[in-house]
């Protein structure tokens, strides 16, 4: 039985969450202390507190994957994003909610205690159109089931993203060989709005509303902006854009968002900067920071490596670490893509100059990476011991199994890499050497396992992988009809009927269509 104070309806969601993970009857108290801090959990005997909500939920993993844990538990780092990417019908885009309500409990016990969303105007004519309202009407969800556990909110997206409806005369440029452009801003949807025309800031504000009008009851936490990918503009008056037009366009925002969330707080996404053009784009921002502009900024968020990391940014950094979009593809169309050696050394290089991360994730094939991610926020826990802890709360394998499961997922790092002939379905594995170590290893876990276990998502795409990569192998590297049949039910478990190019198996009959493959 689980006693907490009723008054309290998060608090009661959260009861929920546990009680239905509990393996065994147990009398727990759930408590929110705020004399803890908003980032400090407690266990001690059956009783288990927080300062916060989230912290509450951590604690409570913890407790879920070792009841015999007491102790007082400070969070690493403050900020425990996950970016939740739900477009072109990947598995966050097309699984019904209530799985996905499920995962965002599980992740939460991991340590998430921030859910991130965008809102991709590009797709939509107007928030009028079905399809938008269809779009949203699954985000609003996604982020209230989040506050409803007292996870926090943040949306996101380019700043002068624009719908598909876009007046053409006010569109922003994309190409190079001018104004320092060395590099065409591949990603541009061509939507976009160029704020230096006329008209063009007033156009972007006008569609900004349109969206906020729509999500202003999500009681968002976060707001962020980034310059590029889909976002930017290469004109004289824009460029650099990321020290000039972007930051113009985040000024004027801020006040438009202010109207409709007043308590939330800005992150400055810095992503790209500096890769299009000669000129030093994250100085630019550094200098606006450093003369104080932009007090509403809260974080910045710059890619690992950068400048943006190099150098004092005037504000607490958080990370955007790519956890889905390896350098095989399509993504997650061999199942699981555990990276845990490459997180672990990126977190070691970087972990001391950051305030946590917001981890881009397309898919739950990559559900190891973003655990691996979150326990490093949360407890800079190194990966290998994560994976052997995730193996044993998920899957119940303990011992000698727990280790040879482990060392077969920390192998799938090095044999992840292939390349790609889509007319000929053949996938080379680069470094193959321990495919058939680590398909042996998950065949005799497998065995091992309740059938509810076996089935289950989280462990169907790991060990899919696995055999995957052991019949690719024995068939040199041909896609046959056993790896067709894995491939179909990876798109099945993980709801891809829809899919597009990127997130696809290859269950083609012709070419596979990821684009940018030589014909």
């Amino acid at each position: 039985m689980i006693t907490y104070n009723k008054e309290d309806k998060i608090l009661a969601n959260i009861a929920k969450v546990v009680e239905k993970r509990m393996k065994v009857a147990d009398d727990i108290e759930l408590e929110i202390d705020p004399s803890l801090g908003e980032y400090c959990g407690k266990i001690c005997g059956k009783k288990i507190s927080a300062g916060s909500h989230a912290q509450l939920l951590e604690a409570a993993g913890r407790y879920l994957r070792n009841p015999k844990v007491e102790g007082t538990f400070r969070s690493h780092k403050e900020f425990s994003g996950m970016y939740f990417t739900t477009h072109f019908e990947n598995y966050l885009d097309a699984a019904p909610l209530d799985e996905l309500y499920v995962y965002m409990e599980d992740l939460a016990l991991w340590g998430m205690n921030v859910v991130h969303v965008w809102f991709d105007l590009h797709h939509f004519p107007n928030m009028e159109d079905e399809k938008a309202k269809a779009k949203s009407a699954r985000l609003l969800a996604i982020l209230k089931y989040a506050k409803s556990l007292g996870i926090k909110t943040m949306m996101a997206g380019p700043v002068n993203e624009a719908f598909y409806t876009s007046p053409e005369e006010l569109r922003a440029d994309w190409t190079r060989g001018h104004d320092g452009y060395v590099r065409t801003l591949n990603d541009h949807y061509h939507m976009e709005i160029c704020p230096n025309k006329e008209g063009g800031l007033e156009k972007l504000i006008e569609y900004r509303r349109q969206m906020l009008e729509v999500f202003k009851d999500a009681d968002l936490d976060y707001w962020s902006f980034g310059p590029y990918d889909e976002g930017g503009c290469t004109c004289s008056k824009c460029a650099p854009w990321g020290s000039n037009g972007y930051l113009k366009t985040y000024e004027a925002m801020i006040p438009v968002i202010k109207e409709y969330m007043p308590n939330v707080q800005f992150i400055l996404g810095m992503w790209l900067l500096d890769w299009f053009t000669t000129e030093n784009e994250s100085a630019g921002i550094q200098q606006a920071l450093a003369e104080g502009r932009f007090p509403e900024i809260k974080y910045v968020n710059p890619q690992h490596g950068s400048y943006g990391y190099t150098h004092d940014m005037h504000r607490p950094r958080i990370s955007f670490p790519e956890i889905s979009m390896t350098d095989t593809a399509p993504w997650g169309g061999y199942g699981a893509n555990p990276l845990p050696g490459k997180f672990w050394k990126l977190w070691q290089e970087h972990g001391d100059l950051e305030e946590g991360g917001d981890p881009y994730l397309e898919g739950i094939y990559a559900d190891v990476n973003a655990v691996i991610m979150l326990r490093c926020f949360r407890e800079n826990q190194p990966a290998v011991d994560t994976v052997k802890e995730y193996l044993a709360y998920e899957f119940g394998l303990e011992g000698e199994m727990n280790e040879k499961v482990c060392k077969a997922i920390c192998d799938m790092e090095e044999t992840l890499y292939r390349d790609l002939d889509v007319h000929a379905h053949r996938y080379v594995i680069n470094n193959p050497d321990k495919v058939f170590e680590i398909e042996e290893a998950f065949a005799q876990a497998h065995a091992t396992l309740p059938e509810d276990v076996r089935e289950s998502i989280k462990w169907q795409v790991l060990y899919l992988r696995a055999m995957i990569d052991g019949e690719l192998k024995r068939n040199d590297y041909y896609r046959n009809d056993k790896v067709k049949e894995y491939f179909q039910k990876i798109i099945t478990i993980s709801h891809l009927e829809k899919t597009g190019p990127y997130t696809l198996p290859d269950i083609c009959e012709g070419r596979h269509p990821w684009p940018g493959i030589p014909d």
